[in-house]
Formats: structure tokens, sequence, C-alpha cells
């Protein structure tokens, strides 16, 4: 549900602040597109990793047995995620210091 809110948030940002703003808006929602890519292949890969059936039940994706080398991916895609997310490391200084420039 978050992602579609990005719809109204690109509306009010592109509106409210007219056309100069329209570039910095598009790059936002693309800035968290790209996020949610790294969620979805997170998700999808423990959900159908060595599974007959397909399920998303927390409880057994727990207690299923990963490859190290799969659950260092599963890590690192993660962390893109949530630093996406959460922005815990400043992806999008670009985008705000392009703003106070122009």
């Amino acid at each position: 549900m978050w992602e579609f809110e990005l719809i109204l948030v690109y509306l009010l940002l592109s509106i409210w602040r007219g056309k100069e703003c329209r570039y910095f808006a598009t790059n936002f929602i693309l800035y968290i597109v790209r996020g949610f890519i790294f969620l979805l292949i997170g998700v999808l890969g423990l959900d159908l990793y060595d599974s007959n059936e397909p399920t998303l039940n927390f409880e057994t994706l727990a207690n299923q047995s990963y490859i190290v080398a799969l659950k260092i991916i599963f890590y690192i895609g993660f962390l893109i995620v949530f630093a996406v997310k959460l922005p815990i490391i400043p992806l999008h200084a670009n985008m705000v210091l392009g703003y106070s420039q122009g």
C-alpha cells in the first residue's frame, strides 16, 4: 500500500510546487520504486526457493534452510531496500542538492 501512496505524493509535489519540481518528484518516485524492486525480488526469492508449494507463511520461511550464499544475497538485497525506504544512507542527496542549486 505504501507504493500506491506514492502516486498521491507525486501529484502533490508536481502540482503544488509547479513545473520546476516535477523533475524532482519524478526522480523521487523512481528512487522509491527501485527500492521496491529489490524488496519484490527478495520476497519472491525467499518464497520460491526450493519449495514445492509457494507460501508467504513466515513460520514456514523461517524454518526453511537456505544455503549461505543465498542468505548473503538476501541480506544485501534487504539492506538495500531498507536503506532506501528509511533513508539510512542519503542516496537521495543528489536530488535535494539539485533542487537547492536550481
